[in-house]
Order: C-alpha cells, then sequence, then structure tokens
C-alpha cells in the first residue's frame, strides 16, 4: 500500500512522525511524506528531532496570505502532486489547513483518506476558526477514521461514518520519544525554585483584544505571585509576538523566548504547576502528565479532559482567569484532581493500533469501502 502522509504544522508532526515511524516499520507500506510548510522554521525542527526528511516539501505561507489564498495555493500542488505519485491512501491529521486541502483533493481523484484524530468537534463552526469546519468536512470526506476516544466515535456514528476506530491519539505517543528525567530547566537556580507556569497561545480567533485580556490575566497572577516563574514561548505570528511583548514589558518573573524544540517543550511541560494555552495538543499532553491546563478559549473540542478534571475552560476574560486560578491554586483539593494522570486521550500506543488496522487492508484495498 502506498500511503501519502501530509503534514502542514508543528502540531501535525509531533503526532504524524510516531505514526509515521511505527509504519515504516512493515514492508507492506510504501510511506512518503509531504511537507507543506505551513509552520515554516518550527515545522522543520520537529522534522530534524525526528531525524525525518519529506519526501515533497512546499513552501506554503506567504507573508501577509488570506486563509482563502493559502487553500487555493495547497489545493493546486496537492492536485498536481497527488497526479504525480498516485497514493493508495492519504493520511490526514487533525484540522489544519494543509489537512483539509490534501482531503479536498484526494476525494476528488477518487483516493482513499484516512483521518487521524478524527471526531472531535465543539459544534461551533467558527470556534476554533478554521478548524473545526476543517475537521467536520475531513471526517465527510474520509474513508477510515481514526477516532482518539469513545466520545469521538460517538460522535462520528451519530454523523452515520463508518469505519471508526478508537485508538488514542499519536500525540500522547510523541511523549515517549521527548520525556527525560535528567532534565534541568532551563532557568536559573532562583527561577527553578519557583513554581513554573507554561503559557502558549495562537489562535485565529483570540488574536487581539481576547488573547490581550488573557495575557494580561498571566500578567495580573506574576505582579500578584512573586512565587510564580512563567515561561513563554511564543508563537512566530507577528501579531502574537507584539502582543506577548507589550503586555509583559518590565515583568521580572517572566522569560519571552521564540518557540521551544519538542525535547525543551515537553519536558518543562511535564515540571509545570500549570499551563495556560489555547492550544488543542496541549490539553491532551498535559492531562496525560497530569498538569493543570486553564484553557484560554471559549469551547473546547476535549470534554474528556474537563470531565477528569485536568482541564478549567476559563475563556479569555482577565478577572474570571486572575480569580479562578489564584482560588484553584490554593485548594489542595482542586489542584490534586487536576493533577491526576488521565488516559483519556490515550496510553501511548495509538500508532501501533492504527498499523494493525492498516496491516490487513494493505493486502486488499477493496476492504476499505
Amino acid at each position: 500500500m502506498k500511503i501519502l502522509a501530509v503534514i502542514g504544522t508543528r502540531p501535525e508532526a509531533i503526532k504524524m512522525l510516531p505514526l509515521i515511524i511505527e509504519l515504516k516499520k512493515y514492508r507492506d507500506f510504501e510511506v512518503l511524506i509531504c511537507s507543506s510548510g505551513q509552520h515554516g522554521d518550527i515545522l522543520k525542527c520537529v522534522f530534524d528531532y525526528f531525524n525525518i526528511e519529506p519526501d515533497f516539501s512546499f513552501c506554503a505561507m506567504k507573508k501577509g496570505q488570506s486563509l482563502s489564498r493559502l487553500t487555493t495555493r495547497l489545493l493546486d500542488y496537492f492536485d498536481a502532486l497527488l497526479d504525480k505519485i498516485s497514493p493508495d491512501l492519504l493520511l490526514a491529521h487533525g484540522d489544519t489547513t494543509t489537512a483539509f486541502c490534501a482531503s479536498l483533493s484526494a476525494f476528488y481523484k477518487g483516493i482513499k483518506i484516512a483521518h487521524v484524530e478524527a471526531g472531535l468537534r465543539t459544534y461551533d463552526k467558527r470556534s476554533p476558526f478554521p478548524e473545526e469546519l476543517n475537521r467536520v468536512t475531513i471526517d465527510a470526506l474520509a474513508d477510515l477514521h481514526f477516532a482518539p476516544t469513545q466520545l469521538s466515535r460517538s460522535r462520528l456514528e451519530k454523523e452515520g461514518r463508518e469505519s471508526v476506530f478508537v485508538v488514542g491519539n499519536t500525540g500522547i505517543d510523541a511523549l515517549s520519544y521527548t520525556l527525560d528525567n535528567n532534565y534541568v530547566l532551563p532557568v536559573s537556580n532562583k527561577e527553578a525554585n519557583k513554581k513554573i507556569l507554561l503559557v502558549t497561545t495562537h489562535r485565529r480567533e483570540n488574536i487581539g483584544s481576547k488573547m490581550r485580556s488573557s495575557l494580561l490575566a498571566v500578567r495580573d497572577i506574576l505582579e500578584y505571585r512573586n512565587d510564580f516563574f512563567a515561561v513563554f514561548p511564543v508563537h512566530p505570528n507577528p501579531a502574537v509576538r507584539t502582543e506577548a511583548i507589550s503586555v509583559f514589558e518590565g515583568i521580572k518573573n517572566i522569560k519571552i523566548c521564540e518557540p521551544l524544540t519538542l525535547y525543551d517543550f515537553h519536558n518543562i511541560l511535564a515540571r509545570a504547576f500549570a499551563v495556560f494555552t489555547d492550544s488543542g495538543g496541549i490539553q491532551e499532553e498535559a492531562s496525560f502528565l497530569g498538569v493543570p491546563v486553564f484553557l484560554l478559549r471559549d469551547t473546547t473540542e476535549r470534554e474528556e479532559g474537563m470531565e477528569s478534571g485536568n482541564i478549567r475552560l476559563v475563556g479569555t476574560d482577565r478577572k474570571r482567569i486572575f480569580e479562578d486560578f489564584l482560588r484553584v491554586s490554593k485548594s489542595e483539593e482542586e489542584l490534586s484532581k487536576m493533577r491526576s494522570r488521565s488516559f483519556a486521550f490515550g496510553d501511548g500506543h495509538a500508532c501501533e493500533k492504527i498499523v494493525k488496522i492498516l496491516l490487513p487492508l494493505s493486502k486488499n484495498n477493496d476492504i476499505i469501502k
């Protein structure tokens, strides 16, 4: 079976490369990798970490490019690439514009599609934007749906999707490549004695007043509680960078830095007191590691983490974030619940499960309905 795996963003690479490594263990699969370059240099760093080179690369991003322009460029690129290599199966992950465009191109050409991380939903087409619409559409196009949880599976089945398999999330598998018990935090001795807060934010729908409000809440916490030290790896988006520098000017107990390597990020996350984020994958990783998540969003597609108590949906209101965090940070009972490790998103063996499902299909492609 010739498989084309498409990757465009850093989170996609983190979750797809362990699966590609597992697929490459078997002669039954010819695996080709396409990098659309949607996340540029921070995407390349993940490829380098796993010591994998894409077979095909494309520089998708242009300065000031709209989503419409990105979509049309990607559709043109995948149209030509799929004609060139004629894969038996397209392997797409999650909800990126890269995954959406590759899946649509494959559908037009009658190529089977497998969707990894299928079935996530907020049921709000503009939150997250454009990811919610992307993943719903990919699931409608897909022939195989690899759902991370039973809840994801139930959503897909209610929508009439077939060939749905619960496998866990491959992002949890990636932690086995990065976690280091001997890791030393890259901060001074004085800072290392403080409680570490990890901060990330990048959501398109949050850029502007919502993001500023969220970051001001973190600033308020750092000013009020000197026993905390924040690490904030800033997303390359200039709008995020400008906001971060503006909000945290003059605050000493924060380290604003370039995007961290995968190794550093996972190991800092594992040692954090809590994480403030609007990310999707970090919700899963932190829940698995038992790190409290204060989610800077109005919705989440990962309700399992809220049900387990690992994730608190605090939104983007400055006062609410500040007050909620301070209250929880003083409550051993609430902290204990948030720190309990959750296996809701997988047990670290999702890649193996996916490969076991694909192996019999590699003998007979007609099995894929």
